[in-house]
Formats: C-alpha cells, sequence, structure tokens
C-alpha cells in the first residue's frame, strides 16, 4: 500500500471523557465517532478508562495525574510507543516540550485568561503556566471558532499562524429524540451547562423570576454538574435543578422545552446551541464570545448583564418558535461531525506530509513510560505548582460549555 493509500495513525487523548459529561467531552466523543468511522485513519483512543465517581478521592487524584503527568508527557510517550503519526490533544492541554509525534491541540476556549475570575483557581493557575508553553509546543492548533481564533491570535500572535477554525458538530442523534414521556412535565426553559459563575445563572434566575411575576407559566430547569463556585440560587417552586442526567434524559429534556436559554458570559463555541437547534427547539442566546457566531440567524441575542433583556428574549424565542426553529433545524443538519473530521483529517495530513511519519521515532530515547508521581513530573516539566493542587483540582476547563 502506498503512503498516500495507508490508513493515517492518529492517536486522539479521550482523558476528558473520565472526568466529565461537559462541553470538551461531548465534543471529543462526537469526533473520536466520526473519526472512527473512516477508513483512511487509524484510530488510537489513548487514556481511556474507568470514570471514578463525581467527588471521590479518586477522581481528584485521576485529575491532578492527567493534568500534571498525562498532558505534559505521558500522552506523547503513549502516543510514540503506539507508532502514531499524530497526537490529538483535544482541549488545551498537552505536551510542553517539543517532540514527536507532531501534535495537535484543540482550543476551546481562553475562559481561563479572558475571564479567569470566573474559572477556579486551579485552573487559573494551570492554564495561566501552561496554555503559553502549549501553544508553542504545538505543530498545528484548531480553534472551535473564529472567535477563540482571535483570542488566541491576541494572547499568543506568534501562534497565529498555526491555527485552523473548526466548528464543532453535532450528533444526528439529536434531531431524532426518543419516544415517550420526559423527566419533567412542561411548560420549562432550560438551561445546559457545568454550574459556574461564567454561566450567568443567577441573572437568568432573576430573569424567569420576572417572568413569572408578569404571569408567565413556565419553570426553569438546570441540567449540569461538576461545577464550583456557582452563587446560592433561590428555592421557589418553579426552580428545578436536575444536576447531572443520562443523554437520554437529556436529549428529551430538549425536546420538551419552550425555549433553551445559554446566557453564559462567555462561551467558545456553545454545543448546547447546535443540541437545542437539532431537537428543534428555539434558543436565546447571550451576545457574547462565540455564542453569536454559533448561533447565526436562528436564535434571539440578548445581554447576558440586562436581566429585563434576558427575559424579554425568552419571550422573544418562545413567540417566534415557528420562525426560529425551521433555520436553526438547517444549522444543525450542515454541522455534523463528519464534516468536522473531514477538516481535522485535512490537518493530520498536512502535518504527516510535512513531517513525515517517522517523527514518532523521536522520542523513543525520552522513554515510553508515564511518571508515577504527579509532582515529579510537574517538576520535569518546569511547572512551578502550588503546594497543595489536590485541594482543588477540577476536571479540565470544558471549554465552555
Amino acid at each position: 500500500m502506498t503512503d498516500s493509500a495507508r490508513p493515517l495513525r492518529v492517536a486522539l487523548d479521550v482523558s476528558a471523557l473520565r472526568l466529565g459529561n461537559a462541553g470538551v467531552a461531548r465534543a471529543t466523543r462526537g469526533l473520536a465517532a466520526a473519526l472512527e468511522g473512516r477508513s483512511d485513519i487509524d484510530l488510537i483512543l489513548l487514556g481511556d478508562g474507568p470514570a471514578p465517581a463525581a467527588g471521590s478521592v479518586s477522581r481528584r487524584a485521576l485529575a491532578l495525574h492527567v493534568d500534571l503527568a498525562w498532558h505534559p508527557r505521558g500522552a506523547r510517550r503513549a502516543a510514540a510507543a503506539q507508532q502514531a503519526a499524530i497526537l490529538h490533544t483535544p482541549l488545551a492541554r498537552g505536551p510542553l516540550t517539543p517532540g514527536g509525534p507532531p501534535t495537535v491541540v484543540t482550543i476551546h476556549d481562553l475562559a481561563a485568561i479572558r475571564h479567569a475570575h470566573t474559572l477556579s483557581r486551579w485552573n487559573r493557575l494551570y492554564t495561566s503556566q501552561t496554555l503559553p508553553r502549549v501553544l508553542a509546543t504545538a505543530t498545528a492548533i484548531v480553534a472551535v471558532s473564529q472567535d477563540t481564533a482571535d483570542d488566541i491570535a491576541a494572547y499568543a500572535p506568534e501562534a497565529a499562524a498555526r491555527v485552523t477554525v473548526i466548528p464543532n458538530g453535532v450528533g444526528a442523534d439529536w434531531s431524532e429524540p426518543p419516544v415517550g414521556p420526559g423527566p419533567i412535565a412542561g411548560p420549562f426553559v432550560l438551561a445546559v451547562g457545568t454550574p459556574e459563575p461564567r454561566k450567568n445563572l443567577r441573572r437568568l434566575v432573576n430573569a424567569m423570576a420576572k417572568r413569572r411575576s408578569a404571569g408567565a407559566p413556565e419553570r426553569l430547569v438546570l441540567v449540569g454538574a461538576d461545577g464550583w463556585g456557582d452563587e446560592p440560587l433561590p428555592h421557589a417552586p418553579w426552580l428545578i435543578r436536575l444536576g447531572r442526567v443520562s443523554d437520554r434524559d437529556l436529549r428529551l429534556l430538549y425536546r420538551d422545552a419552550v425555549a433553551v436559554a445559554i446566557p453564559s458570559l462567555h462561551e467558545g463555541s456553545g454545543l448546547p446551541v447546535l443540541e437545542a437547534f437539532a431537537s428543534g427547539t428555539p434558543v436565546v442566546a447571550a451576545r457574547a464570545g462565540a455564542l453569536p457566531e454559533t448561533c447565526g440567524a436562528a436564535a434571539v441575542l440578548v445581554d447576558p448583564f440586562n436581566i429585563r433583556d434576558i427575559a424579554g428574549g425568552i419571550d422573544e424565542a418562545i413567540a417566534r418558535h415557528d420562525e426560529l426553529v425551521p433555520a436553526a433545524r438547517a444549522l444543525a443538519a450542515a454541522a455534523t461531525w463528519e464534516r468536522a473530521a473531514e477538516a481535522y483529517v485535512d490537518v493530520y495530513r498536512t502535518l504527516a506530509a510535512a513531517t513525515g511519519d517517522a517523527a514518532t521515532a523521536a522520542t523513543a530515547a525520552d522513554g515510553l513510560s508515564t511518571p508515577d508521581d504527579p509532582a515529579a513530573s510537574a517538576a520535569d516539566a518546569g511547572l512551578e505548582m502550588a503546594p497543595d493542587p489536590v485541594a482543588d483540582p477540577p476536571a479540565p476547563s470544558d471549554g465552555g460549555e
């Protein structure tokens, strides 16, 4: 078989799947499925394994190991051991020093830099120390939106020439909701995302309270878990916090909601937008970050700092259901993971042609074992971490979802 016809061996880091099911994890799962369906790609999944229980000591230990040992050196060594031509890390973590195989890094957002006050202490500390080196070391960088690409160019101008914009996709199953009753009886407005300050939930709750006082019948349903620093929300019979739900229940909730509200202060893409679009549910989203780019003309955009505007936007989205839904479905139908995978394969092929499939041999002398001691690995990689990172190491930033 000639080199041009031979499947390209790509190692995809899926360690994020063990630490949550939010934006990065869902995006990684969707891309992996699309790549596995291609005959021109020999896909290797790195870092997979059982997911520890949320909030457990083992989960914190895994998060610490992944950030301090796996991403800086372990993933590359595992890719080299598998003779991969390309290592793809689908989040803003990755090797911190040059070496092979060539690395593709997907950046979902720069929230930890641009909106640092909305992220946990660990994410702020880790990202501030590692992101410049991740961007400098990456052979190619993928931004999931033009907004994120612009942020990268402003933050690291020397990396701008290596950035390709590849928007996230949405699975076809989101347009085919399960049959049967959903977990919550309507009418309700749905908000989906990891609870954290950036999601702007307090203003959303206040906007819904304003609507309720004006006679609106809808309740507010919040879905998402493993957040941090979320402000206490009022206890009200119309406010329902479901936490983590199954994919099946989430699809039913999208199906049954009268609108999906995404008032985030910043998003690098907005996977819930595409999921709601595919489900045929109107969206009201913040005029912030990449949300206008993802929504196009198929959603109602509002000022995320203005409670009255959020409330009015929800009313408008519900009233314009018949106008918004066809445009939203059309946009979602074009945003497939197969389309995204095609663009990623173009990036992989370009790198492989430029560097040669033998690039993985460059790491052979570096050893193939992953250090067992995260602190030792951090020191080896040149990281100056806080004395007790175990006290605050959540799952990797979910990229704004």
